[in-house]
């Protein structure tokens, strides 16, 4: 299933709440690369990976979901529903810079200078991301290139 997300990308869900079922990313990808050949658009795809974005690297690592298809510019993942960590904990994460759109920036001025900010609250604490990085480093593995 197909999924328009903001009007700018297709969404891909990797594991849905329901079923837990992954959708073939790599398969959009080749549909959506002549689809963007055939009429000149250039739409990416988001990887909606909540359920999934920790779970797919272990039990299918050669799974193509992720950004070594093209198309994928974009990727968000929910920490906290793998327990360990504090409620809440969720991560979105680009390609490139010039793939995170310009309206989810907003300039806030510190003292006295500009400072770009991407995030919901930038007074949060950090305990939650280290919570989370502690558990990546703990119960993580190794890729040997």
């Amino acid at each position: 299933m197909l999924h328009r997300s903001a009007g700018r990308n297709l969404q891909a869900i990797l594991g849905s709440t329901l079923t837990g079922e992954f959708e073939d990313v790599k398969l959009l990808n080749e549909l959506l690369t002549k689809k963007n050949e055939e009429t000149g658009w250039n739409t990416p795809i988001h990887v909606d990976a909540a359920s999934g974005g920790f779970i797919a690297p272990f039990v299918c690592p050669d799974l193509l979901w992720d950004f070594r298809l093209p198309l994928v510019k974009s990727i968000n993942v929910s920490g906290h529903k793998y327990g360990l960590v504090y409620a809440g904990v969720g991560w979105v994460i680009w390609r490139a810079k010039e793939d995170l759109p310009e309206e989810l920036i907003f300039h806030i001025n510190y003292l006295g200078s500009d400072q770009p900010t991407f995030t919901l609250n930038f007074s949060k604490g950090s305990s939650q991301i280290i919570a989370q990085y502690y558990q990546f480093i703990r119960l993580g593995f190794e890729v040997n290139s």
